[in-house]
């Protein structure tokens, strides 16, 4: 890789833990389709309550195997010569040859996949290197004592600038100045944190201010016009956001007085260089209220608003995926004193993408 290449964030990388989608996407014998890192996966969910991922391509003449049917005692037909499939990826029947020794080869390369607190988690490179790095937890999503939303964009731009992105709070003024931002945001001051969760990396932004002015948008969130608020991101790994930010009224903070909390899960699966998708969760506490309509839970609200709000970052990200496909020639990208946190995470991720490569 060149330093063309490194400064365009043209990387990707494999040996991680990505979110195949939310444990409710996954029905028993209902397949899933799925692209991450170039790879083409099928998943189900098997009758004994298992998600199983395989590559999609028959190993017999390349067939998706993600348009076939299930038939009786759960076994997945190809939709072309008919080899059926056990949730193993082995092969266990092949029609045209009912008598004949099945191959050892005849069957659906596997992927690792953990299921864990909500979500489906596969990981699309090498199986050795996953060693002690663990997905990560994801309480509020499973907790009958919180309320979620979630969605899905597809982003024609790397993943890395979405990390970038969604890491930087400098940018919700101009881009979100409508909704969740305001000028005086840029000024907040932040700290910044390294280290290791569950054997993977990582970089955290933390701001923390009283009795601050909020945005309309988090003023409609979070009830509080006024407030004491903490705020975090954290980037885990490539594929990990963590968003969370609770509101005291002016003055509360000391005393834990009222609080309104709000945990978005931003998870990235890179379907190759130049795109990836997208999964937000936004969740809050068991019918915490919005600001706008007593009667209105706060997700509610959120699944209303934050689309929008997304869908801008998502505009800036195609934009910046554009510019980075234009050779560089003289241009160098020029990093402020607020990119702390994005150069430590740009550091974070490119060494992991050497590590690989």
């Amino acid at each position: 890789m060149g330093a063309d290449d490194r400064s365009s964030v043209n990387i990707m990388i494999h040996n991680a833990w990505y979110a195949a989608g939310l444990s409710v996407d996954f029905e028993v014998e209902k397949l899933e389709k799925r692209t991450i890192c170039e790879k083409a996966m099928v998943l189900w969910r098997s009758a004994e309550g298992e998600v199983v991922a395989h590559d999609d391509r028959c190993c017999h003449k390349r067939m998706p195997v993600s348009a076939g049917r299930f038939l009786e005692g759960g076994v997945l037909e190809c939709p072309y010569h008919g080899l059926c499939f056990d949730s193993t990826g082995a092969c266990v029947k092949i029609p045209s040859a009912p008598d004949a020794p099945i191959p050892k080869r005849a069957r659906l390369l596997p992927f690792t996949v953990r299921e864990k607190d909500g979500v489906v988690w596969v990981w699309p490179g090498d199986p050795d290197a996953i060693g002690d790095i663990e997905p990560i937890d994801t309480p509020e999503i499973a907790s009958p004592d919180w309320d979620t939303i979630h969605g899905d964009l597809f982003v024609k731009g790397n993943s890395v600038l979405m990390v970038e992105n969604v890491l930087d709070l400098t940018h919700f003024y101009p881009l979100h100045g409508n909704s969740i931002g305001q000028y005086a945001d840029t000024q907040i001051d932040f700290e910044v944190e390294t280290g290791e969760i569950g054997g993977s990396g990582f970089v955290r932004t933390s701001r923390d201010v009283d009795s601050y002015p909020q945005s309309e948008g988090f003023q409609d969130l979070l009830i509080h016009e006024v407030a004491d608020s903490s705020s975090s991101q954290t980037v885990i790994g490539p594929g990990v956001l963590i968003a969370k930010r609770t509101n005291w009224p002016a003055g509360g903070r000391a005393k834990n007085e009222d609080p309104k909390e709000l945990v978005n899960y931003h998870l990235f699966a890179p379907h190759d260089r130049a795109s990836h998708k997208y999964t937000y969760v936004v969740n809050m506490p068991k019918n915490q209220m919005c600001g706008s309509d007593p009667n209105k839970r706060g997700v509610d609200r959120a699944k209303e608003f934050f689309p929008s709000v997304f869908e801008e970052d998502v505009w800036a990200i195609e934009m910046q995926q554009k510019m980075c496909e234009v050779p560089n020639g003289d241009y160098a990208e020029v990093n402020l004193a607020t990119d702390l946190a994005l150069v430590r995470g740009r550091k974070m991720l490119f060494d992991l993408y050497d590590k690989e490569a």
